[in-house]
C-alpha cells in the first residue's frame, strides 16, 4: 500500500512539474499507473485521495464500468452471443473498443469545456476491468489515440492518468499481466510508466 501511495504522490508531483512536457517523448501524453487487481477498492480511495484538485491541475476522473454498461444498454444480447461464440464474429471486439473510446472520448471532451481557468485539465480513466473480456487498456488506448481531444484553451491534448489493473513482470518493461493474468499479458501503448 505504501508503494501505491508513494508512486501516487510521485505523479502528482511529475504532473505539476512537467506538465507540458508529458507525452512528448511517446506522441501521446498517457501514463500508465499499473497496481495490483486485489488492490481495486483501495486504489479508488487513494485515486480520490490524491488525485483530486490543487491550485494548477484540475482532475477529471472517468469510471469506465458505468460508462461501458451504459454504451451497451439495450445489447445484452447480442454482447452474450459475442461472448458465448467469438469465433462467429472477430471484428466485434474491436467494434465494441472503438464505441467505448468514443464514449470515452465525448466524456473527456464535455470535461474539458468545463476546466476552470487557469487550472490544468488531467484525466483519470480508472475501472478499465470493466473491459474485460472485450478489451484491455493497450486496445482503449490505441483507440483514444486516434481521436484528437484537446483542451480549448491551450488546442493540446491534456495529460491522461490510465489506472491499470494489472501486474507488471519483473526485469520487463512497458509489459503488463491485466488483471494479473499471463493469458492478457499487454504492451503498454506510448506514454510512459509511473
Amino acid at each position: 500500500m505504501s508503494d501505491i501511495r508513494e508512486r501516487l504522490d510521485y505523479l502528482v508531483e511529475r504532473l505539476g512539474s512537467a506538465y507540458d512536457s508529458i507525452g512528448h517523448s511517446s506522441g501521446r501524453p498517457f501514463v500508465y499507473f499499473v497496481y495490483p487487481p486485489e488492490q481495486e477498492l483501495l486504489m479508488r480511495a487513494l485515486a480520490e485521495e490524491h488525485l483530486r484538485n490543487t491550485s494548477t491541475l484540475c482532475f477529471h476522473h472517468v469510471d469506465l464500468l458505468p460508462l461501458t454498461i451504459e454504451t451497451l444498454s439495450g445489447q445484452e444480447e447480442r454482447r452474450q452471443a459475442l461472448l458465448n461464440s467469438p469465433g462467429k464474429h472477430p471484428d466485434a471486439p474491436d467494434a465494441v473498443m472503438r464505441l467505448w473510446a468514443r464514449a470515452v472520448g465525448r466524456e473527456i471532451a464535455a470535461a474539458l469545456q468545463c476546466s476552470p481557468s487557469p487550472a490544468r485539465p488531467v484525466v483519470v480513466l480508472r475501472g478499465l476491468a470493466a473491459l474485460h473480456p472485450l478489451g484491455d487498456p493497450t486496445a482503449l488506448m490505441e483507440a483514444i489515440g486516434e481521436q484528437e481531444m484537446v483542451n480549448p484553451a491551450t488546442g493540446r491534448m491534456p495529460p491522461v492518468v490510465i489506472l491499470v489493473p494489472g501486474i507488471r513482470p519483473p526485469q520487463t518493461s512497458r509489459t503488463y499481466l491485466f488483471l494479473g493474468r499471463e493469458d492478457l499479458r499487454k504492451e503498454l501503448y506510448r506514454g510512459e510508466e509511473v
